[in-house]
């Protein structure tokens, strides 16, 4: 099984002799997990690209690599882009992050250059951080099925105008996780002068958008643009999702892990992901329960629901998940504590929450397997009929003997 480090160590082409694609923007996507303030030039610096290579200097590592969760693949990715024909002369610039407790927001965004092309046009990504391990983060991306919009894809929409703005040519926009759904916000929330400009959406396994959410934005002015990109078995990027708009790819992994960019397979002599023809049936049932139950609830409900979920997490005294696996015995008994403290209005409310999800996942359970029974036995009737139809031509065989 390959993977994108794999791509990187292997795949030696300059972009100039092979085009951008799928794969180099997943690469992109996770590279800009890496913690890297105050090593790029901000947004309102107004400094030029520097070489990403010097943000991968000795002296940076420990702050670069302070997400723990990917932290070995990520080292080597990076050890993999430094040594590249195809990655290792890339520029980054116009670096965000901010993490506002108060306003529950978590966002990041950098802008790659990475050569030129085949026509000698600069290749610009413009991407954004998905969820990273701080529970704010997680707050947000899950607001992000509920609100329309969160402070996060307002300030996607902003960043992307400003960093557009100081960009010669035309650029490529996306983001693995929460970042993708803040692309395709970005994306289909600009002037139409700026989505000329656009010249593919990446999403990564990000979660989709409430429909008058979308047709408040126009999103068809930019759907033939988005190209969403799932896993095997995605439940985080089939939340809110209507339709068929996106590929499938195979994963090395199962269930949410596949949600990992590193378990997402590629076949090295096509430059692509290995791909999939559709999405698990038992996971297109759980996404459409999920779906139907955020759009059964309304905007007080969810609040209320959302308020209560990470009010009990943050008893765990942490502030991340990280710290939060690493002690779960302590983090739990936190919980407990503080359940205690939830009222019974509010446990009542959450139970009624709850309940509904309950009742649709049960539902679509249900007409599954009568769907399933009703398909057997329509298939047995078919199979009696072709027999008894072969019989009677044997018989007619026999007496015409």
């Amino acid at each position: 099984m390959s993977n994108i480090v794999d791509y990187v160590n292997r795949y030696q082409y300059t972009f100039a002799e092979r085009e951008f694609n799928d794969v180099d923007s997943l690469v992109l996507c996770q590279l800009s997990y890496l913690k890297m303030q105050k090593l790029i030039p901000g947004i309102g610096d107004e400094q030029d690209f520097i070489p990403f290579r010097c943000v991968l200097e000795e002296e940076n590592r420990a702050q670069v690599f302070a997400d723990e969760r990917y932290r070995e693949d990520n080292q080597k990715l990076t050890s993999a882009v430094l040594k590249s024909r195809r990655f290792a002369e890339m520029k980054v610039n116009y670096y965000i992050d901010i993490l506002d407790k108060e306003m529950e927001v978590q966002f990041s965004a950098l802008t790659f250059c990475l050569g030129e092309d085949a026509e000698g046009r600069s290749v610009y990504y413009i991407v954004y951080r998905g969820t990273d391990e701080n529970l704010v983060g997680w707050k947000e991306d899950f607001t992000l099925a509920f609100s329309e919009p969160v402070v996060g894809q307002l300030y996607a929409a902003k960043y992307m105008r400003k960093a557009a703005a100081c960009l010669p040519e035309n650029f490529y926009i996306g983001g693995h996780s929460k970042g993708g759904n803040l692309a395709v916000f970005a994306a289909m929330s600009a002037p139409a002068s700026l989505q000329e400009r656009i010249r593919l959406v990446y999403s990564h396994d990000g979660p989709g958008f409430k429909p008058q959410v979308m047709e408040r934005y126009e999103y068809e002015r930019i759907a033939d643009k988005v190209k969403k990109i799932l896993p095997k078995s995605s439940m985080v990027g089939m939340l809110l999702e209507r339709g068929d708009a996106y590929s499938v790819v195979e994963s090395s992994s199962y269930g949410l892990m596949q949600h990992n960019p590193y378990t997402w397979e590629v076949d090295m002599e096509a430059g692509t992901f290995v791909p999939m023809e559709e999405l698990k049936n038992s996971v297109k049932l759980m996404d459409s329960a999920v779906t139907d139950w955020i759009l059964s609830l309304d905007d007080e409900q969810i609040s209320h629901f959302s308020d209560v979920l990470f009010r009990l997490l943050g008893a765990s005294e942490t502030d991340n998940l990280i710290d939060f696996a690493a002690d779960w015995k302590k983090s739990i008994s936190g919980i407990l504590q503080e359940l205690k403290t939830v009222d019974e209005d509010s446990k009542t409310e959450m139970e009624e929450i709850l309940k509904g999800l309950f009742e649709i996942t049960g539902q679509m359970t249900k007409k599954e397997i009568q769907g399933k029974i009703l398909g057997g036995i329509q298939g047995m009737q078919e199979r009696f009929s072709h027999k008894k139809t072969e019989n009677g031509r044997k018989g007619i065989k026999k007496r015409e003997k």
